[in-house]
């Protein structure tokens, strides 16, 4: 398909010359099919069905974005992390994480579950020590 309308500089089409047209094939007035290698996703994955050396790459570039999306998923499940600050006591403070610390992740892997256990002893002595810290009027 030519467009319309007269091109205001011409070359001389003899050898050694480039011939210059305007590329439509990413212009929405024309129905023409776009080119091979015209979008980024095209440009990607074109050539999948030759080149089959970059199969591994793309698989352990899935991998690591799987494992990079779990890492992230586990770090933020941590008591550590404090996102939500709409509470005036930390995460990790004692009468937050009274009902809940045996549950937090602590091992990667813990098939015995012995990392979610409640602690009765810890239990007593930290609510003394919040007893005795109210007591003092340090908290």
């Amino acid at each position: 398909m030519k467009l319309d309308g007269k091109q205001s500089l011409t070359i001389d089409p003899s050898l050694g010359h480039f011939k210059y047209e305007r590329d439509i094939s990413r212009d929405p007035r024309y129905n023409q099919p776009q080119k091979p290698g015209d979008t980024p996703t095209r440009f990607m994955v074109r050539k999948l069905g030759h080149a089959y050396e970059l199969y591994p790459i793309f698989a352990l570039t899935g991998l690591w974005f799987v494992m990079f999306c779990y890492v992230i998923y586990y770090s933020f499940s941590k008591m550590e992390v404090w996102l939500d600050r709409s509470k005036s006591t930390a995460p990790w403070d004692w009468e937050r994480i009274r009902e809940n610390y045996y549950k937090k992740p602590t091992l990667l892997f813990d098939k015995e579950g012995v990392s979610h256990q409640r602690l009765e002893i810890l239990e007593v002595l930290q609510d003394n020590m919040i007893a005795a810290a109210k007591a003092r009027g340090t908290r």
